[in-house]
């Protein structure tokens, strides 16, 4: 039964695929001289590939919080897994911050390509400085921008300090932060979500597993100071704080 999940789900991603590739590249080709209407539908329709995605996969999620961030916001979240782009996605109209290997994946690439992904490469100092002002200028076009500061996926069983160069470009844009405590309920150490061994397996396992529930935390919005540091501490603790209590 496992494996027949497998390919029913794989063949309807396939569809969804194509479709969302379809939508994309239409997008792309016709407000190419308009970048604010391409981000607007790009980020309209990124939203919809991930709703649709969560259903196929059946991950079922509760939104914990009395506001969506404004547009324009830094959002932070802890980072377990693939399952939090899907979720998160779901959740905020947004553009995500990926790790430069994901832009080597197949299909994958694609439809970061089309999402508008920017891509993060921090072990080039010179690339941080040009990713922090790609952020910088989503923001400031009232573009709201979607990062795991932890740098890296996690098994789960606590949160790993917030990396704090990219909250420089909050500071710099006078944009608020997010922060974001996404907790899975699977009952594992680590989670289902957590990709440890290989993302083939990894994919396999997401495929085969019938359901995923998982609960998103909005918590208040902090303010950007003039002091990254203080920021990316502030947003750590208040997510740690709420994923923790919540374990």
């Amino acid at each position: 039964m496992g494996y027949l999940l497998v390919i029913i789900r794989l063949l309807a991603y396939i569809g969804i695929f194509v479709l969302f590739f379809l939508i994309g590249t239409t997008v792309h080709v016709l407000f190419y001289f308009s970048k604010t209407q391409r981000s607007h539908w790009i980020s309209f329709f990124t939203r919809w590939w991930a709703r649709i995605s969560c259903w196929i996969l059946n991950f079922q999620f509760e939104v914990v919080g009395s506001e969506l961030p404004k547009p324009g916001s830094l959002i932070v979240a802890n980072h377990v897994g693939s399952p939090d782009i899907f979720i998160l996605g779901a959740c905020f109209e947004g553009f995500f911050v990926s790790k430069a290997e994901i832009s080597d994946w197949p299909f994958f690439n694609l439809l970061a390509w089309l999402g508008m992904t920017i891509f993060a490469d921090r072990k080039h100092k010179r690339q941080v400085r040009s990713l922090i002002e790609k952020i910088e200028t989503r923001l400031n076009s009232n573009c709201s921008v979607i990062l795991f500061p932890e740098g890296q996926a996690t098994e789960g069983a606590d949160v790993m300090p917030f990396k704090s160069a990219i909250m420089e470009s909050a500071v710099r844009a006078h944009r608020p932060v997010v922060p974001v405590a996404l907790q899975y309920h699977d009952g594992n150490r680590p989670t289902i979500a957590y990709y440890g061994d290989s993302f083939f397996k990894h994919m396999v396992s997401l495929l085969k597993n019938p359901l995923l529930k998982a609960t998103v935390f909005i918590l208040p919005e902090i303010e950007a100071g003039p002091d990254r540091y203080q920021l990316a501490s502030a947003s750590y603790e208040a997510v740690r704080k709420r994923y923790l209590d919540k374990i």
